[in-house]
């Protein structure tokens, strides 16, 4: 397939791509993971929702002005909300964002862990893609970063989209129309090929190979797409050319070495520790970009994307929503930490309202760079949407950010209505997947129950055979399909 690509007069990397992609015909739909960690938790009493009737699957999100998930309403039937899980338990205050997706109990961030993500990647035989939008700044605290381990060490999170994108992108040549583009062309010859070539290659390859099964079964694949009978058929393939990312382009501009780092923090002059990162809002949207594309041409099956780490201390002026203006504080130390949260006044106070618009603004963020692109056709599984073969799975370390809570916790009179007690629940939000898990539903645990649960539940729609997780104790009933 190579060669036949190569003899079109195709670059090398090129030629073997297509040569790759022709013969990876797709049997079903396929199965897709995105995570998204929003560090900071929310403040719970903008972030519940509001059930009708005590019935689950009856909600809104939409219950006031300053719902952190009303921007969701419209599309709640790709939804579910997990309430009632916990973390491990923690070494001080955000440590646990050393070992929240992991299966490890261990706070020292130098021992090795496993993270949900490569867990299914290496059950799958699929490497993730880890992408960031927050650089640490110089003097952090070095565990605050460490999300994504491969088993061995963490997994820096690549922070430059330019960066990511040409390494997920950069042997496809950009669209030319479809006469002059030389992808099209290799990819319909690579199809092409009779049912007689097709066996005068097995019989030739077959002496030059170990795996004349593995062989056997590509070429049998591609007879499959020739013939129309190949899963997804010839529209399952991925892209051929690379794909439209504006913003990466925006950040290619720049002609920066790298992505700036957050500003350095000054611990001793009481300046609150705030970071200065212009270009966070627009490096967001690129990964984002190569998060979205990377899906929709199957070349990433498992993507993560860290939106800044768990002390992150960036400028939220660029948290503007609708009308108001943004909030010119930084998002750790002030915005997320300002209390008191547990008050009954608190959900008018302005400081509250301030934490639920910065978490707000990922709610549109989410909904504007992955969910709308992904409702388009998927060119693997005609008849559906891509969302609907992908879990995009929303996360933060905590659930309140002033009180660092890793479990539920009922706090009395806190609830607009006066109700006695509100939850407070770590926010950990499903969106599609519906080939694979039920959708529009809250889940709900009477007691809590290790989120490891619920990662092995994603384990099992995701095709990977993990049983146990960490401290898992079993699927969470009444999510996978």
């Amino acid at each position: 397939m190579f060669l036949r690509a190569a003899a079109l007069g195709l670059a090398a990397p090129v030629a073997l791509n297509l040569s790759r992609l022709a013969v990876a015909a797709p049997t079903g739909a396929p199965k897709r993971l995105l995570i998204f960690h929003m560090p900071h938790g929310v403040p719970n009493i903008h972030y519940n929702p509001q059930v009708m009737g005590g019935d689950l699957s009856q909600f809104t999100f939409k219950f006031s002005a300053d719902s952190i998930l009303a921007p969701l309403e419209e599309y709640k039937q790709y939804v579910s909300v997990y309430q009632g899980f916990k973390y491990p338990p923690d070494g001080g205050p955000h440590y646990d964002a050393v070992n929240f997706l992991t299966d490890s109990k261990d706070v020292d961030g130098n021992v090795p862990r496993l993270s949900i993500d490569h867990a299914i990647g290496q059950k799958l035989g699929i490497k993730p893609l880890n992408l960031g939008a927050g650089a640490r700044p110089l003097g952090a605290v070095s565990q605050y970063s460490k999300v994504f381990w491969d088993g061995t060490s963490y997994i820096d999170a690549e922070k430059n989209p330019v960066k990511a994108a040409d390494k997920v992108f950069g042997n496809l040549k950009a669209p030319t129309t479809p006469t002059e583009n030389p992808d099209v062309a290799a990819r319909k010859a690579l199809l092409d090929l009779t049912a007689s070539e097709i066996q005068d290659l097995r019989t030739e390859l077959s002496s030059l190979t170990t795996e004349d099964a593995k062989l056997k079964a590509h070429l049998d694949a591609i007879m499959a797409m020739r013939d129309g009978t190949g899963g997804g058929g010839s529209g399952a393939i991925s892209c051929t050319t690379a794909p439209s990312m504006p913003n990466v382009e925006k950040i290619r501009a720049l002609n920066q070495p790298d992505v700036t780092p957050e500003g350095m923090p000054n611990w001793y002059l009481g300046d609150g520790w705030q970071g200065e990162n212009k270009n966070f809002p627009l490096i967001l949207a690129a990964q984002m970009e190569v998060a979205a594309q990377a899906i929709a041409c199957n070349a990433a099956p498992i993507v993560t994307i860290q939106a800044g780490f768990s002390t992150s201390q960036v400028n939220c002026e660029f948290a503007k929503d609708g009308m108001a203006a943004g909030i010119s504080r930084g998002w750790h130390n002030d915005v997320s930490h300002v209390g008191p949260e547990s008050n009954i006044a608190s959900p008018s106070m302005q400081t509250v309202k301030d934490y639920a618009q910065v978490q707000r603004w990922f709610t549109n963020q989410i909904i504007t760079g992955l969910l709308q692109p992904m409702l388009a056709d998927d060119p693997a599984a005609p008849g559906t949407k891509i969302i609907d073969n992908t879990i995009i799975y929303w996360c933060s370390e905590i659930a309140d950010g002033q009180n660092h809570n890793l479990a539920t916790v009922e706090v009395p009179n806190y609830h607009p209505d006066n109700t006695p007690y509100v939850s407070f629940y770590i926010p950990l939000v499903t969106i599609g997947g519906g080939s694979m898990i039920k959708t529009g539903q809250i889940v709900r645990n009477a007691a809590d129950r290790p989120a490891t649960d619920l990662y092995i539940t994603l384990a099992q729609a995701m095709g990977a055979s993990i049983t146990k997780f960490g401290d898992s104790t079993g699927i969470v009933p009444g999510v996978v399909l």
